[in-house]
């Protein structure tokens, strides 16, 4: 009998478990709503709706990476190298984690992914990056990042298309 989930997604999900834990250790302090950040005072709120989130980029059907169905999926050209895929998440949002479903195709990854972060949609700062993997590639950022817009680009060849089922942030 086939375990219903793999042991790597099971240890992402108790990684992300694990920062989430830790939030308030890691910088950001609540203070009603607001949340103090780096120094600096910053009116955060949850994770917009995906629904809502405006995305970009050189990948085909970009829209299909938050339409709520793993079995559709944005797809780049079969080089990919320094493809990249925007989200306007339309508000400032923290959040510690991003993970890519790549859906049906098993072999839709990058073999080396960054997330870079903005609060204006003009300056980008990398906050991690880290090999893909099948099915899905969690990348889990130590401490929480407030943004607005996310970026997603691939660093390095995969072994075949980049495939974006599913884009979910945490």
């Amino acid at each position: 009998m086939k375990e219903p989930y793999s042991k790597s997604v099971l240890l992402s999900v108790l990684a992300t478990v694990f920062a989430g834990c830790i939030l308030l250790c890691s910088g950001c302090e609540p203070t009603g709503n607001l949340y103090l950040h780096r120094g600096a005072r910053f009116a955060a709120s949850a994770i917009s709706d995906p629904r809502t989130w405006r995305l970009s980029g050189e990948i085909r059907d970009v829209r299909l990476a938050v339409d709520g169905d793993r079995s559709t999926a944005a797809v780049s050209r079969l080089i990919h190298e320094n493809t990249s895929i925007t989200i306007d998440l339309r508000k400032a949002c923290l959040f510690n984690a991003v993970f890519i479903h790549h859906g049906l195709m098993t072999d839709g990854y990058c073999g080396r992914v960054a997330v870079l972060t903005s609060l204006d949609g003009r300056t980008y700062t990398p906050q991690f990056e880290a090999p893909g993997t099948p099915t899905v590639t969690s990348l889990l950022i130590i401490k929480p990042v407030l943004a607005r817009y996310v970026r997603l680009k691939a660093l390095r060849q995969g072994p075949g298309a980049w495939s974006i089922a599913e884009i979910y942030l945490q």
